[in-house]
């Protein structure tokens, strides 16, 4: 799930939360698309309505209670970027433009979110015609030089035990049951969260 070692987040105070993209809008579904930061492929899916909203607010929350940052929150930055896709002589892409928008808004660093598919459960807890399915990533990165300080992933689409034997974590987890697709995302975000940058430790050479 997580693709990038942490690193110190010294210097990092306010943090600029930029909504999540639904890439599935941009490139449509059962395509795979590369990621604007890190160049990892997701196949796209469909993505339910306000889903990419949800997973804002809940990356919002998570956050906001470490206390640990001044954070930015995702409404401030909806306006910025319009006025920059706008204004702009050139074409620009996501990554420049969570950063420009970082610079502009007086942040130290901005956390983007790329959502692939949000494909809902159809069917109970306990049977399912078609098992929730979802794919998102996540991404630090420093606006003063660029630098991405930590990435993660999720993708998955949930299978009986039987498919998959070494899912056996996820599995009691889930309480044996078929989740439905906000259950997993939020789950899969409280544990990417969990991996990220601690402020108050640091690590030398960062």
């Amino acid at each position: 799930m997580v693709n990038k070692e942490p690193v110190t987040l010294t210097g990092i105070k306010k943090i600029l939360i930029i909504p999540f993209q639904d890439m599935a809008a941009v490139y449509g579904e059962n395509t795979d698309v590369r990621c604007p930061v890190c160049g990892k492929v997701f196949t796209t899916g469909t993505v339910s309505r306000g889903a990419d909203d949800m997973l804002t607010d809940q990356l919002f929350m998570i956050l906001n209670k470490r206390n640990e940052f001044q954070l930015i929150p995702s409404g401030h930055a909806q306006g910025v970027m319009s006025d920059l896709l706008a204004g702009s002589q050139k074409e620009i892409n996501e990554r420049e433009l969570a950063i420009e928008t970082g610079r502009i808004l007086h942040a130290d660093a901005v956390i983007v979110g790329y959502l692939y598919r949000f494909q809902k459960r159809i069917g109970t807890e306990y049977a399912v015609n078609s098992a929730a399915s979802v794919a998102f990533d996540l991404h630090l990165i420093r606006v003063k030089d660029g630098r991405v300080l930590w990435s993660a992933h999720f993708d998955e689409t949930q299978q009986p035990l039987s498919n998959n034997l070494f899912n056996l974590g996820a599995f009691l987890q889930r309480k044996a049951k078929w989740v439905t697709a906000k259950e997993m995302a939020v789950s899969a975000l409280e544990d990417m969260l969990k991996t990220f940058p601690d402020i108050k430790k640091t690590i030398p050479n960062q």
